[in-house]
């Protein structure tokens, strides 16, 4: 009679070790679900083909879409800096006034389509130790929807002084 109520017990302590098992099966699932859909969430961003913020627009030339862009960045507080590519504008201002040692930097691609067709696209970085030798980038993407808003706002304004 003892060696029934054992396996009884046993038997008991299984099948609460299964159903165990399936909750913590159940609440990671249901957990990473939850994780992934706000952590990926960036519905005012469209899908793009370089997953950065980007625009189409109309320019007559290259240089008129820098300079709308530059008096943009410029009126947030953005001060322009250097950049490696003909083709590519970069603002910058620091996190926190005054001496920072980091920094807030877009950089805008331009790239020319067809006809008066320009494509335009945001990169969001972070700079560390700011203007020292050892400065390094980071992509944001946290800052790619208000990215995204500066690009809708060149746009609109490069082509509304057509």
């Amino acid at each position: 009679m003892a060696t029934k109520k054992r396996r009884k017990h046993k038997a008991n302590n299984n099948d609460l070790m299964t159903k165990h098992f399936f909750l913590c099966i159940l609440a990671g699932g249901v957990l990473a679900g939850a994780g992934c859909k706000s952590s990926g969430d960036r519905d005012d961003i469209p899908l793009t083909s370089s997953g950065l913020p980007e625009i189409t627009l109309r320019a007559n030339t290259e240089a008129e879409v820098k300079r709308v862009a530059g008096e943009f960045f410029l009126n947030r507080g953005y001060a322009e800096t250097r950049s490696q590519y003909v083709n590519e504008v970069a603002f910058e201002k620091p996190t926190k006034g005054g001496r920072s040692p980091r920094a807030l930097r877009v950089r805008l691609r331009i790239h020319k389509q067809s006809g008066d067709i320009w494509r335009l696209v945001g990169t969001p970085l972070g700079v560390d130790r700011w203007r020292t030798d050892l400065e390094s980038e980071t992509v944001l993407l946290e800052g790619a929807s208000q990215v995204q808003g500066f690009l809708v706002e060149i746009k609109t304004r490069v082509e509304s002084a057509r």
